[in-house]
């Protein structure tokens, strides 16, 4: 995903090559947060002019780090948890059939994604950073159908023998038929030909996909938690070093 990583004082720095990615792909993740240091993650998103978030998981050693982000003017999101797979319980809709997509049916797969409100620059960014995934080995796209009808999709990335899934969508007409779960189920036999260490994906605390992939066989590591005070890159000024 042509993604660079810088190490910082106590975190690990996440960015991207493409024009006002947003903050969801440009992400500092903190290891270490009592030597972390809020002032050498501005300057390098804003000596690019990049929004970015703080990713902290919710553990006993890190509240310290969330309340004083909250008083520098950062934002918590609603917390999302990572999840990794146990054991393969679940079942999916025989009636569904779920297709590695080729890059010629990008628009179809954008088409599933697209169904859900999304700020527009949102979508635009995530749709541009898609084109440009689709193109590689590491990523596949799937698309779920009933007859001829698209009703589902989602993303499968591998690389170093981590897999993770994202974006799973289904149209809301076709809920309650198991399509994210057919889904899901497809990206980890795709996934499992690799021989991956572990499989992981994330999803809201409290949200549908928490029950969908609890009964897949995914057990909740943490919370995530996320701040940030830059969803859009006009705000993102280089601060001084």
């Amino acid at each position: 995903m042509g993604c660079t990583r810088k190490k910082v004082p106590g975190a690990l720095v996440h960015t991207y090559p493409i024009d006002r990615s947003g903050s969801f792909y440009n992400s500092t993740y903190v290891q270490d947060p009592e030597s972390f240091d809020i002032r050498d993650v501005e300057y390098a998103y804003g000596e690019r002019k990049l929004p970015f978030a703080i990713i902290l998981p919710r553990l006993i050693g890190y509240e310290k780090l969330g309340d004083s982000l909250g008083k520098l003017g950062y934002s918590m999101a609603p917390p999302w948890m990572l999840m990794t797979l146990n054991e393969l319980t679940g079942e999916g809709n025989p009636e569904i059939r779920v297709e590695k997509m080729p890059r010629s049916r990008l628009r179809d797969w954008f088409e599933l994604q697209d169904a859900f409100p999304q700020v527009e620059s949102s979508k635009s960014r995530r749709r541009r950073m898609v084109e440009k995934l689709s193109g590689e080995k590491s990523a596949q796209l799937l698309l779920a159908s009933i007859g001829t009808k698209s009703v589902g999709a989602g993303l499968l990335f591998i690389k170093d023998r981590i897999a993770s899934i994202h974006m799973i969508a289904t149209l809301n007409a076709f809920r309650r038929r198991h399509v994210a779960t057919t889904v899901t189920l497809e990206a980890i036999r795709h996934a499992e030909k690799d021989d991956p260490e572990f499989i992981w994906l994330r999803t809201r605390r409290g949200g549908t996909g928490e029950k969908v992939y609890s009964k897949i066989g995914f057990g909740i590591i943490t919370d995530i938690l996320c701040y940030t005070k830059t969803p859009q890159c006009e705000d993102c000024n280089l601060p001084p070093k």
